[in-house]
């Protein structure tokens, strides 16, 4: 999801997961050879990323984006965001199992030939309340919806969007 090294400090403060944990889970990544150490941290590896690829596609998400910071209604927030290939249509039960798995905000969004937009409030221009998402959808593979769910621990937020992807 990201292209750049981390090291396990790093990564178990962005994850929200103790480091003992970050490193038992990169030595079983860098074992399948999903992932590769460097000096300063370790990389996902071409073989990890189409593994992670065919994950994701098998639970309905074509493409997922790790979000670093991007702002939202006055305030910033990271997470991921991610493509479905499925129509969310219970868009409140998606939102609210994201939410439940500890993120701060979820939203599930959609594209019409005027931009993304919010399905239960289409009167919102999310263009002009978070134009920093909307940048970030661009970049994702085009999907019937998409899911945004941001908050403090990446760990949340991903185990956020793949319970909501499980909704759609």
């Amino acid at each position: 999801m990201s292209e750049r090294s981390r090291g396990r400090y790093s990564a178990s403060s962005l994850l929200g997961l103790s480091e003992g944990a970050v490193r038992g889970l990169y030595e079983e990544l860098k074992r399948r050879g999903h992932l590769e150490a460097r000096r300063g941290g370790a990389k996902i590896t071409d073989l990890g990323r189409r593994w992670l690829a065919e994950r994701l596609k098998a639970r309905g998400i074509l493409g997922a984006k790790l979000v670093e910071e991007v702002e939202a209604w006055g305030l910033r927030y990271g997470g991921v965001a991610a493509s479905l290939e499925r129509e969310v249509r219970k868009v409140v039960a998606a939102r609210d199992v994201a939410v439940r798995s500890g993120a701060a905000m979820a939203l599930v969004v959609k594209r019409s030939e005027r931009g993304f937009y919010l399905p239960l409030v289409e009167e919102c221009d999310l263009e002009a309340e978070a134009s920093g998402i909307c940048r970030v959808l661009e970049e994702l593979p085009a999907g019937a919806s998409y899911l945004v769910v941001l908050g403090e621990k990446l760990y949340a937020c991903v185990k956020g969007a793949l319970s909501a992807a499980a909704v759609a």
